[in-house]
């Protein structure tokens, strides 16, 4: 079976990408059994981009055009803040839905999506695609093996993004984070000096930092630390947006959803609170679902 994907928000440079290795048979990352056949956008000499570079036919003035003509929507907008009312008709109308990161750009829009796919029974997801990286698979395989005593997850993000601010870049390492460990997060103090943010996390299971700054290197590294190993990793270069695409074949072919709901949700909530210390000064507890 060949499912069809409407993109929903061309801003983003994932709308080329991702179109790319579904569509092009011939890209060295190609995932079969998809066709991207429609997009929708805000700005139209970008949807024309989009569509030409991604090999996409459609082009829709309103999303819900593409309701009955598609088997499962993108959501792609850069802005976490546009996703809860551009995922709605579909949810209602039960269309399967991939959110691309982040899921909302706050704690109270993620609630209502995953809400409102479970009152639909709509299969959903949301990831950073570097879930799904050698980074951070090898890094939970070692804490499996060995207890765990201290995680730290680096990379870019620019806290002054205009998709959002820090949340729009600090998903990826929030994830990647969440992704190792798994669930737990309680509480987190941040500190931000200019473009820099440092946050530790108080994790059930182990003491965490996050470090981010748009001022450094564009890559990411971890560092995982147990009773008896201790493990540095960059980023490689590596696949992760074909693994990506390959987690939502999984679920639109075996009709589970990938990720549970708080590990979509947790995410946001670790993000918020990171902001939340910043402008406090203070240690903030973690919202739960």
């Amino acid at each position: 079976m060949v499912y069809r994907v409407g993109i929903v928000g061309s801003d983003n440079s994932h709308a080329i990408a991702f179109s790319k290795i579904l569509n092009d048979s011939s890209d060295p990352n190609h995932v079969p059994g998809f066709e991207v056949t429609h997009l929708f956008g805000l700005v139209e000499s970008r949807n024309e981009e989009v569509a030409k570079l991604g090999g996409i036919k459609n082009i829709v003035s309103d999303p819900i055009e593409m309701i009955g003509k598609i088997d499962i929507a993108f959501i792609e907008f850069r802005h976490g803040g546009l996703h809860l009312n551009y995922a709605r008709p579909f949810l209602e109308e039960g269309v399967p839905l991939f959110i691309d990161k982040p899921l909302a750009a706050d704690v109270s829009d993620a609630r209502k999506i995953i809400q409102l796919a479970k009152e639909k029974r709509a299969l959903i997801t949301s990831f950073s695609t570097l879930r799904f990286t050698s980074l951070v698979s090898e890094l939970k395989d070692l804490f499996n093996r060995e207890e765990p005593a201290f995680l730290s997850i680096m990379g870019p993000a620019d806290p002054e993004s205009e998709y959002g601010g820090w949340i729009f870049y600090g998903i990826h390492v929030v994830e990647m984070f969440n992704e190792i460990v798994g669930c737990g997060t309680r509480e987190v103090f941040a500190m931000r000096r200019g473009k820099s943010i440092m946050a530790t996390l108080d994790h059930e299971k182990v003491l965490g930092t996050i470090r981010t700054s748009s001022e450094i290197p564009n890559t990411f590294a971890a560092e995982g630390i147990t009773r008896k190993s201790h493990l540095i990793k960059k980023l490689d270069d590596e696949p992760y947006y074909m693994k990506g695409m390959a987690k939502i074949k999984e679920m639109l072919d075996n009709k589970q959803c990938p990720l549970t709901e708080q590990e979509m949700f947790e995410p946001i909530a670790v993000t918020k609170a990171i902001e939340e210390s910043i402008l406090s000064g203070k240690p903030i507890k973690v919202e739960t679902l």
